[in-house]
C-alpha cells in the first residue's frame, strides 16, 4: 500500500475513539483519525460459513469464521484465491499454517483472542496485508524478518509474552497504528524511530526501562502511551514530537519534564498520575493547547498545584 496519507479515501474515514486502556483523558479530538479501516472490502458479501463459501470460491471476499470452536485453521481456505479479509477471532486455534502465506491477496487477518503461541517465517510474505490482529494470545516472539509486511497500516498485538521486538519493525514505513500494550518488553529498538507513518503508539503496561532517543523521528505521532512500564527519564527528543496530542505515561518513575516541554505545542491530553514529579518546567506554564491534565499520586508541593489551578482554571485538572 501507498502512503496512507495520500492514497485513503476520504470515505473511509473514521471518527476517533480513545482506546480502553487510556481510559483517563476525557476527550477526543473528532479532527484526528486514531485508526482506518481496511480499503476495498465495501459492497462485498461476508460469508460465515466454508459450506457456504465453497459454493462459490471465486466469489468469497470476506470470510467471517469466528467463534466456531475452531483448533485449527480449515485448509479449505485455501481455495478461496480471490480472499480479501479473513476473520478468526474468538477460537481455539493454537498454530498458523505456512500455507496461509499463499493467501496473496489478503488485506485483513484477524485472529484475536485463540492459542497462538508463535508465528511462522512464511507469514511475512503476506505482502498486501494491512490489517493484523493478533490481540490476546499466548504469542512469544514475532519473525525476525517481520518488516517485510511492509504494506502494514494496522498492527495490534496486546495481551501476549513477547519480550522484545525484531530490528525489522523499522521497516514498517506504513505503520499507522500500533499497539503491544499488555506483553513482556524490556525495551524498544532504535529502529522504531524509522516508522515514520506512525501516528498511533502504544506499548502500556510492559517493563520498559528507557526510551530510544529516535522516538524524537516520528513527527507523525499523534499519540503516544506507555503508562505502566519502568521509566524515570525521557529522552530530550520526545519534545520534537510535536504533532502529540495525547500523552499518556501514567504509572511509571518519571521525576522532570524536559525545560522545553512547551515545544509538544499541540498536546491536549497529559496523564502522569502515579510518576514522581516534584517539579515542573517553566515552559509547562506557557502551553495553550492543553485541555486534559492528569497528575495525581505525584511529588508536586502545594505552591505548584496551586499555579497550575490558576493557570488551568477551567479544564479538566487531576492533582
Amino acid at each position: 500500500m501507498k502512503n496512507q496519507e495520500t492514497n485513503l479515501p476520504e470515505s473511509e474515514s473514521v471518527e476517533v475513539t480513545i482506546v480502553d486502556d487510556n481510559e483517563a483523558f476525557s476527550h477526543s479530538d473528532n479532527n484526528v483519525t486514531m485508526s482506518v479501516p481496511p480499503e476495498n472490502l465495501r459492497g462485498f458479501k461476508t460469508y460465515k460459513s466454508i459450506s457456504e463459501a465453497m459454493k462459490s470460491p471465486k466469489e468469497v471476499y470476506i470470510l467471517d469464521l469466528s467463534s466456531q470452536s475452531l483448533t485449527k485453521i480449515p485448509e479449505d481456505v485455501k481455495l478461496f484465491t480471490n480472499l480479501k479479509s479473513l476473520e478468526l477471532a474468538s477460537n481455539d486455534i493454537k498454530e498458523m499454517p505456512e500455507w496461509i502465506s499463499t493467501l496473496d491477496n489478503l488485506i485483513e487477518l484477524n485472529l484475536m483472542s485463540n492459542e497462538l503461541s508463535s508465528i511462522p517465517s512464511s507469514f511475512t510474505k503476506m505482502k498486501n496485508l494491512t490489517h493484523l490482529n493478533l490481540d490476546l494470545n499466548e504469542i512469544t516472539s514475532l519473525p525476525q524478518d517481520f518488516g517485510k509486511l511492509q504494506s502494514l497500516v494496522v498492527f495490534r498485538c496486546t495481551n501476549n509474552k513477547i519480550k522484545e521486538l525484531p530490528n525489522s519493525i523499522g521497516d514498517l514505513k506504513n505503520l499507522y497504528h500500533f499497539e503491544i500494550s499488555s506483553n513482556e518488553l524490556t525495551s524498544l529498538p532504535a529502529t522504531i524511530g524509522n516508522c515514520s507513518g506512525l501516528v498511533n503508539l502504544s506499548f502500556s503496561y510492559n517493563k520498559i526501562s528507557e526510551l530510544p532517543t529516535s522516538i524524537g523521528n516520528l513527527k507523525k505521532l499523534t499519540w503516544l502511551y506507555f503508562d505502566k512500564n519502568l521509566i524515570s527519564t525521557l529522552p530530550s527528543s520526545i519534545v520534537d514530537l510535536t504533532s502529540l496530542t495525547y500523552f499518556g505515561l501514567g504509572g511509571n518513575k518519571i521525576e522532570e519534564l524536559p525545560e522545553n516541554f512547551s515545544n509538544l505545542s499541540q498536546l491536549y491530553g497529559l496523564a502522569m498520575d502515579n510518576n514522581n514529579l516534584k517539579t515542573l518546567p517553566e515552559s509547562f506554564f506557557t502551553m495553550k493547547s492543553l485541555g486534559d491534565i492528569h497528575f495525581k499520586n505525584n511529588k508536586l508541593n502545594s505552591k505548584i498545584k496551586n499555579r497550575l489551578k490558576r493557570k488551568f482554571k477551567g479544564i479538566p485538572l487531576y492533582l
